[in-house]
């Protein structure tokens, strides 16, 4: 069960706030009464990092096969006019940076 603790606290004692996360519970350390950031044991961290790089590859393939099955249906015309949408958007970019 995580513990919130305030930034104060876990400045005067951060090596207990690092024994806390290692012992599987995360500190939530608040600043001004609002959490801000989480200490957690590595471990899980990396596990956090991978399900989230998972997930998001999860998404990124599920967009790229509407894409192309929406794709599959569009006419020569509406690729040209996509394609020239495009470049149209890149120009404008290009010249606003």
């Amino acid at each position: 069960m995580p513990v919130n603790l305030k930034s104060s606290e876990v400045q005067q004692n951060f090596g207990q706030a690092i024994d806390r996360a290692m012992m599987d519970e995360d500190v939530i350390v608040e600043r001004y009464g609002l959490p801000r950031v989480a200490i957690v044991e590595y471990q899980r961290y990396r596990r956090l990092v991978d399900a989230e790089r998972e997930l998001l590859l999860s998404r990124l393939q599920q967009a790229s096969a509407a894409a192309s099955a929406r794709a599959e249906q569009l006419s020569e015309a509406e690729i040209d006019e996509l394609i020239e949408r495009a470049r149209e958007q890149a120009h404008q970019e290009r010249s606003e940076s």
